[in-house]
């Protein structure tokens, strides 16, 4: 209490509230009471502020002390409620809570629907004279965390506005929990369709046996009927609590008959660690004894075991030694084998080299005739050139001089037209005109056919020039192509024989150290040979020694073994009357656990019985059910010719209203 008080005070500081003189004289009073542990916060009729709420409410989110607060007609706002609400969500002690006449609605309605889903002690809740109903969104959200809730068993929903949609959110959460057991839905707005929705969600729930729907609108015939399905599940439940009263009390005659068994099994286990004393003091005699001929044994075992270590020594030098000498010559053996094989190798890379060597030397050459006889017929190709060069060389002559001659023609023609011309001058000047007219056109026409025979010439010289440049360059080309693939074969051939040579020489010389190391190493392996088996030969003559000792030692022990067997023999015939002695003691325990297979065997009777008593009541809640469903069937109808019947009134009525609105309309008109 000391701590909440200091909590408290500590909260009123920080957020600069005034401690509320009620809750102060309150807890004054708290200490007095005599039933520590089960305190009660009484604050009902007393008026609380938002900021004194939100102050209480963090210190009861770390009470332990109250396990009730009753905050009835204490005029909390929203804001209030949501304080306290978040404050309870964390609380882990306190089991009823009393928020009557709070007018909790809206944001309210969905703070305790937060503390509903997180609290895991709360068992009853009131809320009685509040208006959570009035809006269906904040209310569905209490439903929905009522339906997760697991501790909650009695809810108080009286005069909360609750309609027929929320009395449907509140059916559908009904339908999924499974530890609330008492409702009071008592003066609400529930009527036909929110009555039908909670009797329909009874028939899934089977453990809420008290549900008050006093004042809800709600038909006769559907309160009979969710009275019938609250007393089957009364009935279920005060089978199950028979049952569990009826297995309780089982569970503690087993209990009490298993502590009699292990205290009967205890004084039991004291009489046989007593026999065991006596055994045990019986036997440290005969063990001393035992002892002083096993520390003789031991010494006779110790200078055997000596003895047997040496020889084990000795044999597994000799089988070393021997493992030796065969591996060495195994070794010399493979050496021999490798050498073999090494101067076969050798051979047949001699050979390989040769035929390479050979190859490459018959490639080489094939190369360099190739490139003769190309480079052959490449200067056979240059003299072709060339002669076809002199060819057109000489054709260019040619067209020349015929291009002179054509000139000093056509000069001596015009010369004896010069001379035919001035002849007609003088015997016709009548046609003078017509005759220069013809001498002009002659010309120009002459003129004409020399310049395009003269175009024509030179064209064709050109051309001629330029395929003699071309084929002079291709020739240069070729020349010295064939010169650079001479050399480079040339010097191919010599470094490719000077390659093999000096690879020849090394592979030589290798062959030969390798030989000559071998040949060492097979010296020293058969001096040492030689030495291990001159050390086998002594090792055994030592050997046969030791068997000898071997076996005398071994007669001893035998005589040994014989005179402990006997000691044993004593000892095997005491533990054999022990062992009597303990069988008696099974058997009794054997009879005790038959009878308490008797007592298992009657409870698993009881417990049938119990199954053929549910199965009965099962049988019969069927029954019942069909019942139900028959006299539901008949509802529906008498609800559907009702609802027809009320269609037929207000038809009625809308014709007498018309009627009388048609009568009042006529009536000033006359």
């Amino acid at each position: 209490m000391d701590e909440f008080k200091s909590a408290y005070l500590r909260l009123c500081r920080e957020y600069n509230v005034e401690p509320h003189d009620a809750l102060m004289k309150q807890l004054k009073i708290i200490p007095t009471s005599p039933r520590k542990g089960k305190q009660s916060l009484k604050l009902s009729s007393v008026s609380l502020s938002p900021k004194t709420c939100t102050v209480l409410g963090k210190v009861l989110a770390t009470d332990h002390t109250f396990t009730e607060i009753k905050l009835a007609d204490c005029m909390l706002n929203e804001d209030a409620v949501k304080s306290l609400a978040y404050g309870l969500a964390e609380n882990v002690v306190c089991k009823r809570l009393d928020l009557k006449g709070n007018n909790v609605r809206g944001t309210g309605t969905e703070a305790l629907a937060r503390m509903l889903r997180h609290n895991k002690s709360l068992t009853s809740l009131c809320l009685e004279w509040n208006a959570m109903g009035m809006i269906d969104n904040s209310f569905g959200t209490f439903c929905e965390a009522l339906a997760v809730n697991t501790t909650l068993k009695e809810l108080d929903l009286r005069n909360n506005q609750i309609s027929h949609d929320g009395a449907q959110e509140l059916a559908s959460a009904l339908k999924r929990n499974t530890t609330l057991q008492a409702i009071d839905l008592r003066w609400n707005n529930v009527g036909i369709i929110g009555g039908r929705a909670l009797l329909e969600a009874l028939r899934r729930n089977k453990t809420i046996y008290k549900l008050s729907l006093a004042g809800n609108n709600i038909p006769t015939d559907v309160l009979q009927s969710i009275d019938t399905a609250l007393g089957h599940n009364e009935d279920r439940q005060l089978m199950s609590n028979d049952y569990y009263q009826r297995t309780h009390m089982l569970s503690s005659e087993l209990r009490t008959l298993k502590e009699e068994k292990m205290m009967q099994m205890s004084e039991l286990m004291g009489k046989i660690d007593e026999q065991e004393d006596f055994m045990r003091k019986t036997t440290r005699s005969s063990s001393h004894k035992i002892g002083q001929l096993q520390s003789a044994l031991e010494e006779r075992k110790a200078a055997f075991e000596s003895l047997k270590a040496k020889l084990s020594m000795v044999e597994s030098e000799l089988a070393l030694e021997q493992q030796k000498s065969h591996d060495l010559e195994g070794l010399v053996a493979r050496m021999k084998q490798d050498q073999s094989e090494l101067s076969s190798r050798h051979q047949s890379d001699l050979r390989q080299e040769r035929e390479d060597r050979a190859s490459v030397e018959s490639r080489l050459l094939r190369e360099l005739s190739e490139a003769n006889d190309r480079n052959v017929q490449l200067e056979a190709k240059e003299d072709e050139l060339s002669r076809k060069c002199k060819q057109q060389q000489d054709q260019i002559y040619d067209l020349k001089e015929q291009l002179t001659h054509a000139q000093a023609d056509i000069k001596l023609k015009g010369a004896q037209y010069e001379e035919k011309l001035n002849n007609e001058k003088q015997k016709n000047k009548e046609i003078l005109q017509e005759v220069e007219s013809l001498k002009t056109r002659e010309i120009a026409k002459l003129q004409q056919d020399f310049d395009d025979t003269e175009k024509q010439l030179r064209e064709r010289i050109n051309k001629l020039e330029r395929q003699r440049l071309e084929l002079e360059e291709e020739v240069s080309k070729l020349k010295s192509q064939a010169a650079a693939d001479r050399i480079k074969a040339e010097e191919e051939l010599a470094t490719v024989k000077q390659k093999i040579r000096s690879d020849e020489e090394q592979r030589q010389k290798q062959l030969e150290d390798r030989m000559r190391l071998l040949q060492q190493s097979k010296d020293e392996l058969q001096s040492h040979s030689n030495h291990q088996k001159a050390l086998i030969l002594e090792l055994q003559g030592k050997n046969s020694s030791m068997e000898l000792e071997l076996e005398t030692h071994k007669r001893r022990i035998d005589a040994q073994n014989t005179e402990l067997s006997g000691k044993n023999n004593e000892m095997m015939a005491e533990v054999g009357k022990v062992k009597l002695e303990v069988k008696q003691k099974m058997a009794q325990l054997e009879t005790e656990r038959q009878a308490q297979n008797e007592l298992k065997e009657e409870i698993e009777r009881l417990k049938r019985q119990i199954s053929e008593q549910t199965g009965k009541h099962r049988e019969l809640i069927h029954d019942k059910e069909r019942e139900i469903e028959s006299l539901q069937e008949k509802v529906r109808e008498k609800d559907k010719e009702l609802i027809r019947m009320r269609e037929e009134d207000a038809q009625r009525s809308s014709m007498l209203q018309s009627a009388i609105m048609t009568y009042v309309a006529r009536s000033p008109h006359k």
